[in-house]
């Protein structure tokens, strides 16, 4: 069950100065002529759990482009995606069995009003983000990542990925489907655990502390090889693109906050690069 959660790795307290922590970030030094900004998102909340703070903003107005994971407005985004998700060879029904796929479809049309035979053709990552929206016990959701970029492209501010949609399902498939499968079925029978899950990470998020929410993510993952491949070589990989970027002019991004802790977090990364990362309260 805790597969769907790979993208949403993504901390209220009102640190005043001299944070030690914040989900908002400065990139100096190491020859920089002015700073970038990083930003820990949580891809998918309740509308009123998302304060666009005044700071944010600010620091947004002192950069001159914005990066985002993938850029949700590159062209045939959707189209891409949805090919790029489509089985071969296959369908869900046969992955899950077609004893237990009944169970399995009955369960999932009572949760999200859709039937799993709608989506048989697709990888179980389009059925579990299905699942993930409705984790989210509100009706008025929204991406904070989105609400960045519209306020970025206002700006007329470029807007950019530090990866590609290929890259982002290139990552969930070095899951192996049949453990893909699994999650799946776990998260159908046992959603009610998935959306107490889902409010644990809200409230670690809302707790401003990187450090913890990664803990949680590694402690909760399902294997080592699901922390290698959807944190660590992703962030490693987006550290050329930072650098090149900050290098060039001051940049502000916006990453999921699971991405900015730990050892080989993205923070930890650049510092071994030699910049200054200090969080900004906020």
């Amino acid at each position: 069950m805790r597969v769907i959660f790979c993208f949403l790795f993504c901390l209220n307290l009102n640190i005043k100065a001299q944070p030690t922590s914040s989900l908002l970030w400065e990139i100096s030094g190491n020859g920089l002529q002015a700073p970038s900004y990083l930003f820990g998102s949580f891809h998918l909340m309740c509308a009123n759990d998302f304060q666009f703070h005044d700071i944010i903003k600010e620091k947004i107005n002192r950069t001159k482009q914005f990066y985002a994971e993938v850029d949700l407005w590159a062209p045939n985004l959707q189209q891409e995606m949805m090919s790029l998700m489509q089985l071969s060879g296959t369908n869900l029904e046969k992955l899950i069995g077609e004893k237990e796929f009944s169970r399995v479809d009955s369960l999932f049309k009572q949760i999200t009003g859709i039937p799993l035979k709608a989506i048989n053709p697709f990888k179980p990552f389009m059925a579990s983000s299905i699942l993930t929206l409705k984790s989210i016990n509100c009706a008025d959701q929204v991406q904070p990542e989105t609400k960045l970029m519209e306020y970025a492209k206002a700006l007329n501010s470029p807007i950019k990925g530090l990866e590609t949609i290929r890259d982002q399902m290139n990552a969930i498939d070095t899951q192996p489907l049949d453990s893909q499968v699994a999650a799946l079925k776990q998260t159908i029978i046992q959603f009610d655990s998935v959306k107490h899950m889902m409010q644990t990470l809200i409230n670690l998020y809302n707790k401003k502390n990187p450090d913890s929410l990664y803990r949680f993510i590694k402690e909760n993952s399902r294997s080592d090889n699901f922390e290698t491949e959807l944190l660590i070589k992703r962030n490693k990989n987006w550290i050329p693109v930072i650098t090149k970027a900050i290098k060039a002019m001051p940049s502000f991004f916006v990453v999921g906050a699971g991405h900015l802790g730990g050892e080989t977090g993205v923070i930890a990364l650049l510092r071994k690069e030699g910049y200054i990362v200090k969080p900004i309260a906020y």
